[in-house]
């Protein structure tokens, strides 16, 4: 999860889902260092080598070609592929069968937040706490597949 604060604390992750990670940068917006980061993630999840190869489909965000990136992705297996400009609302499999039903789960935890929080505002640190509650129900084996499916990647 990436913050809008200029210095992450692990408690910004309280309730989060097992194995998120997250950081921080003051614009809000990813770069090069914290893409690589979630890379160092990736890897150590999906277990991907020169031998087993993965194909990663990314937007094309020019943080995602920075030399440390492809270095790191090419000693790893990784096989990154980028959509073409303004094309990823239609080719990105999460973009088409995850990320609609997470904002509707999402938003529906936040209501069940503020109707037992009487008075109180979210903050960023309830933030992980509702997305935790969000993401099991969004990212389902059906949603995912579905999200391939209508894309036309299979």
């Amino acid at each position: 999860m990436l913050f809008p604060r200029v210095n992450f604390k692990n408690h910004m992750l309280k309730g989060a889902s097992p194995g998120t990670v997250g950081t921080a940068h003051i614009s809000r917006w990813s770069n090069a260092k914290i893409f690589v980061e979630f890379l160092k993630h990736f890897i150590s999840h999906v277990k991907c080598s020169v031998n087993q190869q993965v194909l990663l489909f990314l937007d094309n965000y020019e943080n995602h070609v920075s030399t440390e990136a492809i270095t790191l992705a090419t000693e790893h297996g990784i096989v990154m592929l980028t959509f073409p400009p303004h094309a990823s609302h239609k080719l990105q499999p999460l973009d088409r069968g995850v990320f609609g039903p997470f904002k509707k789960y999402y938003s529906s935890a936040c209501s069940n937040w503020m109707l037992t929080n009487l008075g109180k505002p979210i903050t960023i640190y309830e933030v992980a706490e509702n997305v935790g509650k969000s993401y099991p129900l969004a990212f389902t084996p059906v949603n995912n597949l579905a999200g391939f499916h209508v894309s036309g990647i299979w």
